[in-house]
C-alpha cells in the first residue's frame, strides 16, 4: 500500500518564486519518492518477494541510486545499479555505502553505447536474476510525483490562500519528464493556469529533442523525456553554466543554501524569468520549482 513520505518544506527564495526542498529527504533528493514507489510497486505486482533470490537493477546517474540503496537495504533486497561512467563519483559511492552493487557502465560494459544498452545485455543474459524497475518506462515513477511531491505543493499552495485563478508556472529540468508530469497534473486538480518551463541545458535543444553534453546530470539525459514530451512545453529556458554556477552562489549567500548544479539550474532559469513577467509585481502568478538534491554529493 502506498504511504507518503514526510513532507519538505516549500520556500519563497524570491518574490513570487517557491521552490520544494527535495534535497531534505533523507534519501537525500527528489528520487527517495521514486525510489520508494518503484520499489513498492515492485512488490505489489508480485515481482520482488522479501526473501526472494532476485536482484533489483535499474540504470541510475545518482539520486535514484542513492534512493533505492536506501529502500533495498531496508527491505533486504540485493541491488545492481548500472550507472553512467562521467556521473557524480560521490553519488556511487554513497550507493555502494548503502549497500548497492555500482557497476561503471564504461569500466564494466565498454561495448555497450549508454547504460540501456547494458541493462538489456544484463537480462538477456541472466532473465531470471534481475527485476529491472525501469524508471524510464515506469508510471509509477510520474505517479509518486503526482501523490506526493504535487500534492504536498498544492496543499502548500492552498494553506497560503491561493486561489484557484492563482497562474502557476512550473519551471524545471527534464530527465524522464516524471516531476514535470505529476506535479503538474497534481495542480491542475485546483488551479486553473499550470504552465510548464523547460530548463534547456548548455548545448541541448528541447524542442528539438536534441541532447548534447553538458554538465547538468539528471538533465537532458541523452534522449526525449518519455513522461513529458517537449511538445507539450510551454516555453523553454536557456542556462549556460556560468548562469548556474552563480545561481549556485546566490542561494548560498542569500538562503544557506548549498544544493546541485540541477537545482542551481532551476533558479537560474526561475530568476531570469522574474524580473521580465510584470504578472509577478500583482502576485497574479507564481513560479513553482524544486531543489533536487545536495551540494556535497557532487565532487
Amino acid at each position: 500500500m502506498w504511504e507518503p513520505m514526510p513532507p519538505t518544506p516549500l520556500i519563497e527564495i524570491s518574490p513570487g518564486a517557491l521552490f520544494k526542498c527535495e534535497f531534505l529527504h533523507p534519501g537525500r533528493s527528489h528520487k527517495a519518492r521514486v525510489a520508494r514507489a518503484l520499489m513498492d510497486d515492485a512488490e505489489q505486482r508480485g515481482e520482488l518477494v522479501p526473501g526472494g533470490r532476485k536482484a533489483v537493477l535499474e540504470r541510475t546517474g545518482g539520486n535514484l541510486g542513492i534512493g533505492l540503496a536506501v529502500e533495498a537495504t531496508i527491505r533486504g533486497y540485493e541491488l545492481v545499479l548500472v550507472t553512467e561512467p562521467g556521473y557524480s563519483k560521490t553519488k556511487k559511492e554513497l550507493a555502494a555505502r548503502l549497500g548497492a552493487k555500482v557497476l561503471d557502465r564504461g569500466a564494466v560494459f565498454p561495448q555497450c553505447a549508454d547504460n540501456e544498452e547494458a541493462v538489456r545485455l544484463m537480462l538477456r543474459e541472466q532473465p531470471e536474476r534481475y527485476v529491472y524497475l525501469n524508471q524510464f518506462g515506469n508510471p509509477a515513477n510520474p505517479s509518486a510525483h503526482e501523490r506526493g511531491t504535487g500534492a504536498e505543493i498544492l496543499a502548500q499552495m492552498i494553506g497560503r490562500g491561493r486561489g484557484r485563478d492563482t497562474k502557476v508556472v512550473l519551471v524545471t529540468g527534464l530527465g524522464t519528464g516524471a516531476t514535470a508530469r505529476g506535479v503538474s497534473r497534481a495542480l491542475r486538480q485546483w488551479f486553473r493556469t499550470v504552465e510548464v518551463v523547460g530548463v534547456e541545458p548548455p548545448n541541448c535543444d528541447l524542442r528539438a529533442d536534441a541532447h548534447g553534453a553538458h554538465a547538468l546530470q539528471g538533465f537532458s539525459v541523452g534522449q526525449a523525456a518519455p513522461f513529458f514530451p517537449s511538445a507539450e512545453l510551454d516555453a523553454v529556458v536557456p542556462v549556460t553554466d556560468q548562469e548556474v554556477a552563480e545561481a549556485g552562489r546566490r542561494l548560498f549567500e542569500e538562503h544557506r543554501i548549498f544544493v546541485g548544479p540541477s537545482s542551481c539550474a532551476n533558479a537560474a532559469a526561475v530568476w531570469k524569468m522574474l524580473p521580465s513577467n510584470p504578472e509577478h509585481q500583482s502576485h497574479t502568478t507564481l513560479c513553482v520549482s524544486f531543489l533536487f538534491d545536495r551540494g556535497e554529493d557532487y565532487e
